[in-house]
């Protein structure tokens, strides 16, 4: 947490402190190698502070730098650690969950037969299969084909790749997809828009190319069920 913190920081006070809302008389020359290893440093930075956060007050963040420098800060340590916290585990999530459920809000406007649970999972059963034989706890295993694609409509896994259905413990699925797989049985055929905090959350997933704070969206086939 201390590292992620002083990361963001930093990289934030680089960036911002060069930006437009600056008003400075002429652009600092590179004069030296030292200076030229700077730039280059500040260049890296803000194209990684574009990834971090976009509604930063600028103004502010230089401020901040400005007065740590004079040794003045307005915020003590403990101040400060608490308003991140703040802004990272209660603001930030209530700005997603808005725009996710605006997000959802409309994909069920342009498409009748999407309904929402009340988790906040999106979903239309294009067909039911049979419900005597579904999932039912976390150690049944299943059969299943699936495509997975985020918001822009890129695929980021399927197995229409290798045309062979994942066998895969019930357990082992985000929330929100386990949610869906449950709402049809065997041979069953589902549509569901997976909100961020019901799939990976705020940590992404890496090896799937999920980003943090996604929302997803899944198509999946239940092939069988081998209850456990």
């Amino acid at each position: 947490m201390r590292k992620t913190l002083i990361g963001i920081f930093a990289l934030t006070l680089m960036v911002a402190c060069g930006g437009k809302s600056v008003q400075m008389s002429s652009a600092p020359e590179m004069r030296t190698s030292a200076d030229s290893m700077s730039y280059v440093m500040g260049m890296n930075i803000g194209r990684n502070l574009i990834a971090v956060d976009s509604m930063l007050n600028v103004d502010l963040v230089c401020e901040g730098l400005r007065d740590a420098y004079k040794g003045e800060a307005r915020l003590t340590d403990e101040e400060a650690r608490m308003a991140y916290l703040k802004y990272m585990n209660y603001d930030n999530y209530e700005r997603i969950k808005a725009f996710e459920t605006h997000y959802l809000e409309e994909v069920r406007r342009r498409d009748r037969k999407f309904v929402a649970t009340n988790s906040g999972l999106t979903y239309k059963v294009v067909e039911l299969g049979d419900l005597k034989t579904n999932v039912r706890v976390t150690r049944d295993t299943m059969l299943v084909r699936y495509r997975l694609l985020d918001m822009s409509g890129a695929v980021l896994d399927t197995t229409h790749l290798n045309d062979k259905p994942l066998r895969i413990a019930a357990g082992q699925l985000p929330k929100g997809v386990l949610e869906a797989v449950k709402l049809i049985g065997k041979g069953g055929h589902i549509e569901a828009w997976i909100p961020s905090q019901l799939g990976y959350g705020a940590d992404g997933c890496d090896s799937l190319g999920v980003k943090p704070n996604t929302i997803l969206y899944y198509e999946m086939w239940l092939v069988d069920v081998e209850k456990r």
